[in-house]
């Protein structure tokens, strides 16, 4: 036993300081082996983030990571996102559109959200056909639909500029096609002391400026700065048309698609005003067609486009930018229902909506809106328009005959609840000989009750459409000259039915074709035009 001891005292087993020696040896190869393990993970991070910026041609400017909070960081997070582009391809950029494609301007109104703006630009970009390849058949005609991009900035705003400036290097690095900044200069407050009406007035004076300046090409010269060298030299031909956003607007997959089928159509048919991205009655559970098209008397708005002529005129036919200039008294939209202003005219639009108003604060409208718009979803398929028989499905006279047909062999009930019933099997249509009428039956449906100049909000000839419950077939609200046409004339087609273009009609007169009794429930005050 004693021997073993001192065998044991013999090795050091017992030594205090070399039992801390070996812990501190212990420890510190524990620690080299962690942080040589975190270099080398920190170093395949890096090589990894590297090759995906060598080899991913979508990697050139990933979406702005905007701060969420306020406002001021905006600059430095845009910095911080440019140091993200690829110089290998600021080196080599991709070739710029020929000047002779970008006769389809898009134009973005913006005043002082900088970050819906940016929401805003990033759908553009995304969607846009010189990025996805998406363009139809009509790019054989040597058009790209949405190019060059024209952004409006009504008034002084850095952050605002910072968005714009940011996404002119993405659009024109990119894709090659000229992203233009112009900014409209605001008219001092004093000119609208105590005015109910200032926010939109203001807006319509910037519309009806910006929307002259890209047709008469004034954008495209007026000072205009490029991030490429490239384009200085460049400048786009006089505009055929021009489509219309606003910065708080998303676009779907297949906006672009949309605007490019329809962009023939609406040059060569002046009983035509213009095409929109809406359905004011879009709901998901009110439609369920992607590829349908309509015509329609009521302008809504929210991504639409018109042509040269609708502005400029043509002889015998004013244009907007005539008279007393465009909307003096400011509800710009409403303005273009006045019957003296759309004379008749319709517009196309999709069932389903290719745009979704997202804006909740600091629009000119307040908000007023929002529990209607906020219902409108924005469709993700991807229809592509340019393969559909649009011309022949959308000419007047053609899309009229088949209208009367489907909606006067519809089944007539009384009742809102019956409606709901037999619109399972088969199309059905209830009958409104008033306003106040229409506004009850809309509210059993769920669906919009104003009306804009004798017109309901999506109606054509006066009759509204909805899919309730999404099935096959509509409901249509009806006015009593259908039930007349129907019950007296054998199911005949009146003549006025998809034929009031260019007519004289006044709101009065167009309520007593329909055979509505009372005129309006818009309670807003009246506007001087």
């Amino acid at each position: 036993m004693q021997q073993q001891l001192h065998l044991h005292r013999k090795r050091g087993g017992g030594n205090p300081a070399l039992i801390v020696f070996r812990g501190i040896i212990v420890i510190v190869i524990c620690c080299s082996l962690f942080w040589i393990s975190m270099i080398l993970h920190l170093m395949a991070t890096a090589n990894e983030q590297h090759g995906r910026q060598a080899h991913s041609a979508n990697s050139l400017l990933m979406r702005p990571q905007f701060f969420r909070g306020k406002r001021s960081h905006i600059r430095n997070e845009l910095n911080h996102k440019m140091q993200r582009i690829e110089q290998h391809l600021l080196d080599r950029p991709v070739e710029l559109a020929g000047a002779a494609s970008l006769v389809s301007p898009l134009l973005v109104l913006s005043y002082k959200r900088a970050d819906y703006l940016e929401r805003t630009l990033w759908k553009i970009f995304s969607n846009h056909p010189a990025n996805n390849g998406n363009q139809g058949p009509t790019e054989d005609k040597g058009r790209i639909v949405g190019c060059p991009i024209v952004v409006s900035q009504d008034g002084p705003n850095s952050e605002v500029q910072d968005v714009i400036e940011t996404y002119q290097q993405l659009f024109e690095y990119k894709l090659g096609i000229p992203l233009y900044r112009i900014q409209h200069e605001r008219e001092p407050n004093e000119m609208y002391e105590k005015d109910l009406f200032e926010p939109y007035k203001r807006l319509a004076k910037h519309y009806g400026w910006a929307i002259e300046q890209v047709f008469s090409s004034d954008a495209y010269t007026a000072g205009a700065k490029h991030s490429r060298s490239d384009l200085s030299d460049r400048t786009p031909p006089k505009p055929h048309r021009l489509i219309v956003l606003e910065e708080d607007i998303e676009v779907a997959r297949d906006f672009f698609s949309l605007m490019n089928a329809t962009a023939d159509l609406l040059d060569l048919d002046d009983t035509l005003i213009a095409v929109s991205s809406y359905n004011d009655n879009g709901r998901s559970d009110l439609v369920a067609d992607p590829k349908r098209l309509v015509r329609s008397d009521f302008f809504p708005g929210l991504g639409w486009m018109m042509n040269r002529a609708v502005w400029d005129g043509k002889v015998g036919h004013p244009g907007l930018k005539d008279g007393e200039g465009f909307a003096p008294g400011g509800f710009w939209d409403d303005w273009l229902r006045e019957p003296g202003i759309r004379r008749g005219r319709q517009i196309i639009r999709p069932e389903i909506s290719r745009t979704y108003h997202f804006g909740n604060v600091d629009g000119a409208s307040e908000g007023e809106k929002n529990n209607m718009l906020n219902k409108i979803e924005l469709e993700e398929s991807h229809a592509k328009f340019e393969n559909l028989p649009l011309t022949s499905q959308l000419e007047g006279r053609a899309f009229a005959a088949e209208y009367w047909s489907r909606v006067s062999h519809a089944r007539k009930v009384e009742t809102a609840g019956e409606a709901k019933y037999y619109v399972m099997a088969s199309h059905v249509r209830l009958t409104y000989n008033s306003m106040e009428i229409f506004r009850q039956l809309a509210s059993q449906f769920d669906i919009t009750e104003d009306e804009k100049a004798g017109v309901p909000r999506t109606a054509y000839e006066g009759i509204v459409e909805i899919r309730y419950g999404k099935g096959n077939y509509f409901v249509f609200l009806t006015p009593p000259y259908l039930d007349e046409a129907c019950d007296k004339g054998g199911g005949s087609m009146p003549r006025h039915f998809g034929n009031k273009a260019w007519k004289d009609y006044t709101k009065e007169t167009l309520m007593e074709t329909l055979g509505v009794n009372d005129i309006s429930f818009d309670e807003r005050p009246g506007i001087n035009w």
